[in-house]
């Protein structure tokens, strides 16, 4: 799932408490299918005649947009959904369903750069190719594809994208890229994006939350720098 898709993990019905405050509406296409996944596409729409400049502004300061999102999402005593962050009165249908934890990951990527406009051209600069296959094998990201394969090479074979929470049976709060749900092994893949952005707490939390539950998991977090522990790695994580 990428990360317009994750974003959407918000909740469709959750994105107007953003977007009415700019004037701003969207709209979900899609799903298409890839392979074995399905892709989304979330279009922002200026409903003013002649339009009022706010999806070019949207569109230079994406960063800034995931900064202050990441600010609005920062409060106590919430970890799921809440009427101060996600939850109103039109979407109350799907409460349920509102997950700020799973989008936060995504938000510190998005606001770690300026966006850059590229020109049109026929195709993509960048190539979906190891996206498309990392999808493909059930994982969220390339690196997250190697290290699967560095795992399954030396006969470790952990779940791929797995609902945690502190306690057995209770909600979720986080899907580990990997786990082993039977000895309380969490394993999150951290891409570089991890480690930009001005707001990194939420994902302590939610993993020190893991490390006090009842009873607690053991929380791995590995970096493409570990792929160079090859078999020495994977015999520790399998202990």
């Amino acid at each position: 799932m990428g990360i317009v898709a994750r974003l959407l993990v918000i909740d469709r019905y959750a994105a107007p408490i953003c977007a009415r405050h700019i004037r701003t509406g969207f709209k979900l296409e899609g799903p298409w299918k890839l392979g074995n996944h399905k892709q989304v596409a979330l279009a922002f729409i200026d409903p003013s005649l002649g339009g009022t400049g706010y999806l070019g502004r949207i569109a230079d300061e994406f960063h800034l947009v995931a900064q202050k999102a990441l600010e609005h999402l920062d409060h106590p005593n919430c970890e799921t959904a809440c009427y101060r962050c996600l939850k109103s009165y039109q979407n109350q249908r799907n409460h349920e369903h509102l997950r700020w934890p799973l989008v936060i990951p995504h938000l510190q990527a998005l606001s770690g750069s300026t966006p850059v406009q590229r020109p049109p051209e026929t195709g993509d600069l960048d190539d979906p190719k190891p996206w498309l296959e990392a999808y493909s094998a059930g994982v969220g990201s390339p690196l997250e594809l190697q290290f699967r394969r560095l795992f399954e090479r030396h006969g470790f074979h952990p779940d791929k994208q797995v609902p945690v929470s502190p306690t057995v049976g209770g909600a979720p709060i986080s899907i580990a890229d990997f786990a082993v749900a039977g000895r309380r092994l969490a394993i999150y893949i951290d891409g570089a994006a991890f480690h930009v952005g001005h707001n990194l707490r939420r994902d302590r939390y939610i993993r020190d939350k893991l490390r006090s539950g009842q009873p607690p998991w053991r929380v791995e977090e590995l970096t493409a720098k570990d792929l160079g522990g090859g078999e020495a790695l994977v015999r520790r994580l399998a202990l």
